[in-house]
């Protein structure tokens, strides 16, 4: 979305300074999407491997 082109959604007009800021709200926003998908269209048998990855406490 940021490296679309032609750019898209305002992010090729935002000062220098704001891109840091403007790239985490993307990820925040994809994150809340991803974890919505999860529980209701992935919910039990989700066959994406990222969304079986194994969490940072488990050893593989």
């Amino acid at each position: 979305m940021i490296c679309m082109d032609p750019p898209r959604y305002g992010f090729a007009g935002l000062p220098a300074a704001e891109h840091v800021q403007a790239f985490r709200v993307l990820v925040s926003v994809f994150a809340v999407a991803d974890t919505r998908r999860r529980e209701t269209y992935c919910n039990g048998a989700c066959g994406h491997t990222w969304h079986n990855l194994p969490t940072a406490t488990e050893q593989p």
